[in-house]
């Protein structure tokens, strides 16, 4: 089902510093907004256009990692940035090796300070694997960011990097302007996490 965006207008004081919150606020520029069925599995999500953002319910058939590799096989090789509250070894180790191939050109990590302690040894293969691309702090954000010179997509929902079998919920924003938004807040928590 396609749904036409509106037009939304651009709050100037959103670029101004509050304590504690980012904000954007943009005109969208897309042609459309494509609202799936509950999907299966990532395919379902059909080819990802730029000018078309693409809603999406999974029934716990697929985690952020799945939907980015995924979302790869479109692209090209490209840059990742992600952030989840959670990762597992298995994703780790899909990474890596897609890294290794060079369909991943660049990745960083932002976690949540917790997987230290709740999950030693994802966190563990992480420090191996990645050693100077993630950084800890207080996070539940699951965002995943996929850059090459064609794309600038911005993954944006409730699915961490674990398999997880409930419901959830997300959106590929293909609009540029949001994904430099995200980048610009995550690099920024990057550069005051700890490792």
């Amino acid at each position: 089902m396609l749904v036409d965006c509106k037009e939304i207008q651009k709050d100037e004081q959103a670029a101004e510093p509050a304590r504690g919150i980012s904000r954007l606020d943009v005109s969208q520029h897309c042609s459309a907004d494509v609202l799936t069925n509950v999907l299966l599995k990532p395919s379902g999500l059909g080819q990802i256009e730029v000018g078309q953002n693409k809603h999406f319910y999974s029934k716990g058939a697929f985690n952020l990692i799945q939907l980015v590799l995924y979302l790869l096989r479109q692209t090209g090789p490209a840059h990742i940035f992600i952030s989840s509250y959670s990762i597992s070894e298995e994703s780790l180790a899909t990474l890596l090796r897609y890294q290794e191939k060079g369909d991943i050109l660049s990745i960083r990590f932002l976690i949540d300070n917790r997987v230290r302690t709740i999950s030693p040894k994802p966190f563990d293969y992480l420090v191996t694997a990645f050693p100077d691309c993630y950084r800890c702090c207080a996070l539940h954000a699951k965002v995943a960011l996929i850059w090459n010179e064609k794309y600038c997509l911005s993954v944006v929902g409730s699915q961490n990097a674990t398999h997880n079998p409930k419901l959830e919920r997300g959106i590929i924003h293909t609009e540029e302007t949001v994904f430099q938004f995200d980048l610009k807040t995550l690099t920024d928590e990057f550069y005051n996490g700890t490792t």
